[in-house]
């Protein structure tokens, strides 16, 4: 049994267990769940990244013990923080669970109003003693997938040919958008200045919106057949279906020796460049995705509070624990079954492995911004 499956174990057969809004909660009882509302902006949940690596721990820690959650999507920043002062107000909850760097004024304004009220941000930092705040380190991953673009670039499967790559992002002004582009393009840099590669990158755009696919195709489809780029790194959010239209459409009208090839981000998507996503078989164009473990960061945060020992802290979680059957939070570069080693042979991850070893290291140093 893991450690993690241990602990709810124990939370289990422990009958009573003190609340975030006074009194006792019985563990138990079926019929006196803890209360945990998720606060997240447009487009919430089935955004394919974060909110969506969030869900996945809550389903997870609602399968140990029984959990009252209330998920709640904002439409804006300024709907957010009425919804935060509400459900604070409220006294009714044990956690509010807030999803998304870009609600962190909205959250430490709130906070600093119910000092009696238990928060967990994920993706971002408040400084408070009521919350604990879930940083991830996306830049130093967006750097291996940059130097991993780089490798797999080259125009066709025997290393010849061009190597364009192109960077489509969400929303310009996003913290995490512009880390992760950042991270991006030294990754880039040091695959030029060190392996051996010559790749040209075209400027980046944006879709402007998490959530506009049609945007998302029309930019991807240019990069693909009007710039002759031969993957794109894509963190989209919930515009993705944009950019596997786009691959569908090359894909049928590329010869055989070039495929268009994708790296994601914020969440694992590499299911979204198989041929048919139902049945999620055979060989993906999505070739890996940065995720960051905020399944595992929630679902710790919220043990932590229904134990009684909630402690206001930030934790900062970096690629030290990136291996993806690790149970312990950090940030990693997939490498599914759904992989074409035509494409992306196993050496190309050897190197990205002692890339990552030289970040953790202190070998390498990546910037959250660029140059």
């Amino acid at each position: 049994m893991s450690s993690r499956s241990s602990i709810i174990t124990s939370v289990i057969i422990v009958v009573l267990v003190f609340s975030a809004v006074g009194g006792f909660i019985f563990m138990s009882n079926p019929y006196v769940p803890a209360k945990i509302a998720v606060v997240v902006n447009e487009p919430g949940f089935g955004d394919l990244t974060m909110a969506d690596q969030v869900d996945t721990g809550l389903d997870d820690l609602a399968g140990d013990i029984v959990v009252d959650y209330t998920r709640i999507t904002a439409t804006d920043e300024a709907n957010a923080a009425v919804i935060l002062e509400e459900i604070s107000a409220s006294g009714e909850y044990n956690l509010i669970v807030v999803i998304g760097g870009e609600l962190g004024n909205e959250l430490q304004t709130v906070a600093a109003n119910h000092l009696n009220q238990k928060y967990v941000f994920i993706g971002g930092e408040i400084i408070a003693s009521n919350v604990i705040s879930a940083t991830f380190l996306q830049h130093e991953a967006a750097f291996l997938a940059g130097a991993l673009a780089a490798l797999a670039s080259i125009g066709d499967e025997n290393r010849t040919g061009t190597s364009i790559i192109g960077i489509i992002g969400s929303v310009e002004a996003d913290p995490t958008v512009a880390s992760l582009i950042a991270g991006f393009k030294q990754g880039i840099d040091y695959a030029n200045d060190t392996l051996n590669v010559n790749v040209t990158l075209l400027p980046e755009q944006y879709v402007g919106s998490y959530n506009d696919s049609a945007e998302a195709e029309s930019i991807a489809t240019a990069m693909f057949d009007g710039s002759n780029a031969t993957i794109l790194f894509t963190p989209v959010r919930a515009s993705m279906p944009g950019i596997r239209s786009a691959m569908i459409l090359a894909n049928s009208t590329w010869n055989s020796t070039r495929r268009p090839l994708v790296i994601a981000a914020e969440g694992d998507q590499d299911y979204f460049g198989l041929p048919d996503i139902e049945t999620r078989t055979g060989q993906s164009w999505i070739i890996t995705s940065i995720v960051p473990r905020s399944d595992l960061a929630v679902y710790q945060a919220i043990n932590a509070t229904l134990w009684n020992v909630f402690e206001a802290d930030t934790d900062i979680y970096d690629l030290e624990a990136s291996g993806e059957d690790t149970e312990t939070p950090g940030v990693i570069l997939t490498h599914s079954d759904f992989i074409d080693y035509d494409w992306t042979p196993e050496w190309m991850f050897e190197i990205i492995e002692s890339i990552r070893q030289d970040i953790i290291d202190g070998v390498i140093t990546v910037s959250t911004t660029y140059p």
